[in-house]
Formats: C-alpha cells, structure tokens, sequence
C-alpha cells in the first residue's frame, strides 16, 4: 500500500518537474570589435600662413620657426589669420626681421623632427601603444602633425616667450575631420640674448621640454578626448601666443594634466584658438561671471 502511495506521489510531481525551466548558461555577448589604431603622420608644411598666423610676423628661414608680438597695429587685427583679416591693414615683417637677423642661426629647431622622436619615445609605453601607430593603416583613421614654434616677443622689451604649437587633424574615411592645436609655454619670458647665446642651448632646452608636455597631452585628447563643457567658461588673462601684450580672453575649462591647467580658446579663425597648455602661474585663470 505504502508502495502504491509513493509511486502516485511521484506520477502527480512528474508534471511540476517539468515544467521546472533549467538553469542555463548565460550567453557571453561577443566582444566589440577593437578600434583600429589611429596612424600618426607628421607633415613638413609648418603652420599655414593663411590661417595659423597673424599679418606681420617672421619666419625664420629653413624652419618651422615664427616671430611675433612686436608688431605695430595692434587691435583685433593680430589675433587672426590673414583669412579673417580684411579690415586689418597691411603690417610689415621687417620689424621682426630686424630683431633677429643677427641670432637667426641660433633660432633655429627642427621641430619635426623632434615631435617625431618623442611621440616614438612616448608611444613605446602601455598608455597609448594600442591606441596609435606609426605605421600607415590602410582605411584606418589617420592623424596629420603639423609642429611649429613661435617666439613672441613681450612689448617694450627684448623678452621672448618660446611656444610649442602642435597642430592635428585626424581623418576617418570621408571625414577630413577636426582641427585642434595645441599650446605649449613654460618658464617666463626670458631675454633674446640668453635665449641665443651657446647657439641657442637654452632655446632648445625650454622648447624640448615644451614639446614633451605638449605631445602627451595631445595624444590624451585625441585617444579619450578631455570633457568639452558649454558651461565650463573661463575668464583668462596674460600673455598668449603671438600677442606681445597681456590679453583678457574667454576660454573653457577640459581639465588638467598633471599640475597644467588647459584652458581651450574656441574659435577656428583665432590664431591661438585651441588647447593651451597653462603651468601654475602662467595665466590669471577665474571661472566666468554670468552677465
């Protein structure tokens, strides 16, 4: 009888049990498919005289190397490229050629060519090795370098300020894609005289550890892009690039790198539009007023 009992006790949890649904394995989602490298290709071209540069300045000749700041005029005019600068009336290089025609020589950088050595250095660590190359990737996402150096001198004296500028743009198929610079000054400015002397020892010393500061900053933003913020605004005032004078100027917070402030100044036309790499003290930086 017992016998009987469990045999229908065990016929009438038949349907229960199966009805049960059985655990499974849960599926794993296939991986993302990783992102080509993007090609890092450095152009000889310098900076554009129609678009990177104010009327007026000099270059050095056989580099990418570029005078400002002493030029007469003033106004809104030198804060834009020739492009943009048909109001401004003619202003002649002369003036920045006479201030360096003795120490041209040792003015000289081939900035290139350093870019390309300290971005290869920079690279060969585990932050941005799967991130870029230096190997043209057929149909993968390429950016063009254009590294150029601009002297600007302080107005009312013969004091310069050496400025990196790495100009990029990375191309993805048919997108010619952004233009983004990047600034880089650090020390104060500093006599021409000092600058030069030893064939421009201290000239190559400031601009190399400009560059490297630059180059990792750059590759950062271009592999994770820093925040871009609307409403992360700057009041900035100092010194900028080309502009031999304190310039007040609206900027936008992205953040830092390491104790650098960077401050980006937005505008395609302005000629020191992009990143600006800022050390401790180099700027007057204060969040902006709302009017």
């Amino acid at each position: 009888m017992k016998r009987i009992a469990m045999l229908a006790l065990v016929a009438s949890a038949s349907p229960l049990m199966a009805q049960t649904p059985v655990p499974q394995e849960p599926v794993s989602a296939a991986p993302a498919p990783a992102s080509p490298p993007i090609s890092i290709v450095f152009s000889d071209k310098g900076a554009n005289g129609m678009s990177d540069l104010p009327l007026g300045v000099h270059r050095i000749p056989d580099s990418d190397v570029v005078v400002s700041g002493y030029q007469g005029g003033g106004g809104i005019g030198l804060l834009f490229g020739v492009v943009g600068m048909l109001v401004q009336s003619s202003v002649n290089a002369e003036a920045g050629s006479g201030k360096v025609r003795n120490v041209e020589d040792d003015l000289r950088f081939d900035v290139r060519a350093k870019a390309i050595e300290m971005t290869s250095a920079v690279m060969a660590g585990d932050q941005f090795r799967t991130a870029f190359t230096l190997t043209p990737q057929p149909g993968g996402p390429t950016m063009t370098v254009s590294p150029y150096v601009v002297l600007t001198f302080v107005k009312k004296t013969e004091d310069v300020r050496p400025y990196v500028v790495l100009k990029t743009k990375v191309a993805t198929g048919g997108d010619s894609g952004k233009t983004i610079k990047y600034f880089c000054c650090e020390g104060k400015a500093l006599p021409l005289a000092s600058l030069t002397e030893n064939n421009g020892a201290l000239l190559k010393e400031v601009l190399t550890a400009e560059l490297d500061t630059a180059v990792n900053v750059m590759l950062l933003d271009r592999s994770q892009p820093f925040p871009r913020n609307d409403d992360a605004r700057l009041d900035v005032n100092g010194l900028l690039p080309f502009v031999g004078k304190p310039l007040k100027w609206r900027g936008y917070d992205l953040g830092s790198y390491k104790d650098y402030r960077l401050v980006e100044f937005r505008g395609g036309m302005m000629v020191f539009g992009g990143v600006n790499i800022v050390e401790p003290g180099g700027l007057e930086i204060t969040p902006a007023v709302k009017k």
